[in-house]
């Protein structure tokens, strides 16, 4: 079964909530002691033909992605709709005030990622 990993990309700890699920902590980023490689915290959820908690919804179905940065005090609400084929993995890699996202095969043509509500402070 294919899975949506949202990947903490930001240097603060941060909550991931998809389609009203339950909150996903995810760590910052850290960087190896002699600076060769970046490691980042990601939670993964299942891809299915239908959205509901905690589930990726494939098959063009809106998912809603809640992205709260807790140092920061960042709020971002996003709509991501996949027309990928629900048997190939997604990816989203989540900065301080966007999200990118890719298949399995590296390409986001497939993958509409749109801001819905911001907040700060």
């Amino acid at each position: 079964m294919a899975k949506a990993y949202f990947i903490n990309a930001s240097p603060t700890d941060v909550k991931v909530t998809l389609n009203t699920g339950a909150q996903n902590p995810l760590a910052a980023v850290s960087v190896n002691t002699d600076g060769t490689a970046v490691s980042g915290p990601a939670w993964a959820a299942k891809i299915e033909a239908r959205p509901s908690p905690n589930v990726f919804g494939g098959d063009t179905h809106d998912n809603e992605v809640l992205f709260v940065s807790e140092q920061k005090a960042k709020t971002r609400r996003y709509t991501i709709t996949s027309k990928v084929s629900t048997v190939l993995d997604l990816y989203f890699f989540m900065f301080e005030d966007t999200i990118v996202g890719e298949d399995a095969t590296g390409d986001s043509s497939g993958i509409t990622i749109t801001l819905v509500d911001k907040r700060d402070g």
